[in-house]
């Protein structure tokens, strides 16, 4: 018996976007080793150390050894805490890139299996190839980057109020997201190379599924059916501003840091009990935009110029979705509950 639109939404969406999150945070972890919480003690020893020095941190900096001193100690542990991180996360990414892969490869058969019925076999995990190890020793890089610009803040010559003493700390800081960032697109990059694979030895067309909270860049693909060896047009958001128009295509998820779309393999001959899967995912994406699902990373202005266009473009909208539409752009906002 055919399964229904929403198990299989449920099954990419959920169970496997999840087992995507465990590999990411499992990497991470390895990455990272509580360096955020190292920062916060950070700060927070030299904040005291400041406001001994100087009174508090409204207080501007006296030149002499006590800023000395304390530039120094902050120095040596951002060059410690993140000089650790690049040795570390090069290694912890890349030893997960094949088990990215096969988990790539397990979950684009399964999703066959469930949308066609047919006991499919696993194909052959690919071998991880030089553009994703590349990636993965990109973070020493990324990291070096950061720790030499933090350390170059700071200097005695460009540290006189704590605002800056904060600048550099928080410099050398912001490189724990991007290391997240960098692993999460990896990760899923690999992992879409092995749903590829299950593509060409399986079906003749590939679905975008976004994700369930997805921005308005990806809702604006989900539901889209390509052929396997061709890309999804380039440039596409329900946001118009955030449209580009003539851009190449793109071969598929993810689209941007830390997305989690897949493009899963499809047959136009894979008949789902009651809606068909991909204007499923149409329809749910109309429904994200009419409700204002935001990320908190998207304004409020993005999503309903978002609302404006899909009422522009799409004739054939639910009744309800389309009055929830209509009321929030009428009234400038979404509802508190959406």
């Amino acid at each position: 018996m055919p399964y229904r639109s929403k198990h299989l939404a449920a099954l990419v969406q959920g169970d496997h976007t999840s087992e995507v999150v465990d590999l990411e945070d499992e990497i991470t972890g390895q990455a990272l080793r509580g360096t955020d919480r190292a920062f916060e003690e950070l700060i927070r020893r030299i904040l005291d150390a400041w406001t001994r020095a100087f009174g508090g941190p409204a207080q501007p900096a006296m030149s002499g050894g006590a800023l000395r001193q304390i530039l120094a100690t902050a120095q040596a542990a951002v060059r410690r805490l993140l000089s650790d991180i690049a040795d570390r996360a090069p290694g912890a990414l890349s030893d997960k890139l094949g088990p990215a892969l096969a988990l790539g490869v397990r979950q684009g058969t399964e999703f066959v299996r469930a949308a066609s019925g047919r006991r499919e076999s696993e194909p052959r995990v690919p071998v991880v190839g030089r553009v994703l190890r590349a990636e993965a020793h990109r973070l020493r890089d990324m990291v070096t980057e950061r720790r030499d610009r933090a350390l170059f803040l700071l200097h005695p010559d460009r540290v006189h109020r704590w605002s800056q003493m904060l600048a550099g700390l928080g410099a050398a800081r912001a490189a724990i997201p991007a290391v997240r960032a960098h692993i999460a697109w990896v990760i899923n990059t690999a992992v879409h190379e092995g749903l590829d694979a299950v593509v060409r030895a399986t079906a003749p067309l590939r679905l975008w599924v976004s994700e369930a909270d997805a921005c308005v860049r990806c809702l604006a693909y989900t539901g889209r059916v390509v052929a396997a060896d061709q890309p999804f047009p380039g440039g596409l958001s329900w946001d118009p501003r955030q449209r580009a128009a003539r851009l190449p295509g793109v071969e598929g998820p993810p689209l941007h840091s830390h997305c989690r779309c897949r493009a899963v393999p499809w047959d136009d001959a894979w008949t789902t009990a009651g809606i068909p899967f991909p204007l499923a995912l149409r329809r749910e994406a109309h429904r994200s935009i009419a409700y204002g699902r935001a990320r908190p990373s998207e304004s409020r202005a993005a999503r309903l110029r978002a609302v404006r266009e899909l009422l522009r473009t799409e004739p054939d909208l639910l009744p309800a979705v389309e009055a929830r539409a209509r009321t929030a752009l009428q009234a400038g906002r979404f509802p508190a509950a959406a």
